[in-house]
């Protein structure tokens, strides 16, 4: 098990937070339990979802068909077929607004609990809290994972958090999720403005306080953009399975980053991306 981040001082710009004491008890549980379950999630071989919340019958549907439609994509492009189904399941509560999300968090951690306002994942209590009030990406960024962590309990904290962002925003298509140019651009640009951008040697070494440390908004841009610039040439797939297929020393990620990104034609890519926030349907 990772050792969790001490102190709160970057907790509020975490949407990963890891929690120490055993899983699945005291008062955290009761509150969970106290949720009313909304659907039943059971893919052959995947991880058991059992979504909460108080959300009305359409809604409670859509997130539903939703946390669906992640698991395939997930499952499709970057999970191996292992057997997860004898796992215990993940418990995912869902809230329609932020003061529900809040009162969740006060009753089940404890009052005034620093934590994002979007969303968290704990492994440790197999429980996923996401406010779809604010944006339904915080659903598919924090249930992502979830998944990921079930199959591939090593992966690294910059690739966890970048494959989570590009899931955050993105839209379902026939085939798929097509990953979106988001917020984080902005964040990207600035830090390569205040040569603060950590290089690819600085990812491939980072560990839980680079990546949740004070430069967390930086490692958070450099890995989401790394992988959408991957993807956009068709590579994320293979770089991930062949980064997985080995040990995951800092020498090794260096080495198939290298492989897969060519730094200066990343950076001069970055600098023509558009951002436009998209309007909530």
């Amino acid at each position: 098990m990772r050792v969790p981040i001490p102190a709160k001082a970057t907790a509020a710009l975490l949407s990963l937070i890891w929690l120490p004491g055993p899983a699945r008890s005291g008062e955290t549980q009761a509150r969970v339990a106290a949720e009313p379950v909304l659907a039943r999630i059971e893919q052959a071989g995947q991880t058991r979802i059992v979504m909460r919340g108080r959300l009305g019958k359409k809604r409670a549907r859509q997130m539903e068909l939703l946390a669906r439609a992640v698991q395939k994509d997930v499952a499709r492009r970057f999970l191996t077929a292992r057997d997860k189904s004898g796992l215990p399941p993940v418990d995912m509560c869902l809230f329609a607004s932020t003061r529900a999300y809040r009162s969740f968090v006060d009753e089940a951690f404890w009052k005034g609990y620093d934590v994002s306002d979007w969303g968290f994942y704990v492994p440790g209590r197999r429980l996923v809290v996401a406010n779809v009030g604010a944006s339904r990406g915080n659903l598919r960024h924090e249930l992502t994972h979830a998944l990921l962590g079930d199959d591939f309990p090593d992966i690294p904290d910059w690739l966890n958090e970048g494959l989570g962002s590009l899931y955050g925003s993105a839209v379902q298509t026939r085939k798929g999720f097509r990953f979106l140019v988001n917020y984080r651009l902005r964040h990207l640009r600035k830090a390569l403005a205040d040569r603060q951008l950590p290089s690819l040697e600085d990812l491939a070494r980072s560990g839980r306080r680079d990546v949740y440390g004070p430069r967390s908004l930086a490692y958070y841009a450099l890995s989401r953009y790394v992988l959408l610039y991957l993807d956009g040439r068709g590579k994320l797939d293979a770089f991930v399975r062949e980064l997985r297929a080995g040990p995951l020393t800092a020498g090794r990620q260096l080495a198939v980053l290298k492989k897969y990104v060519d730094y200066e034609a990343f950076i001069a890519w970055t600098r023509k991306l558009r951002f436009e926030p998209r309007r909530k349907p």
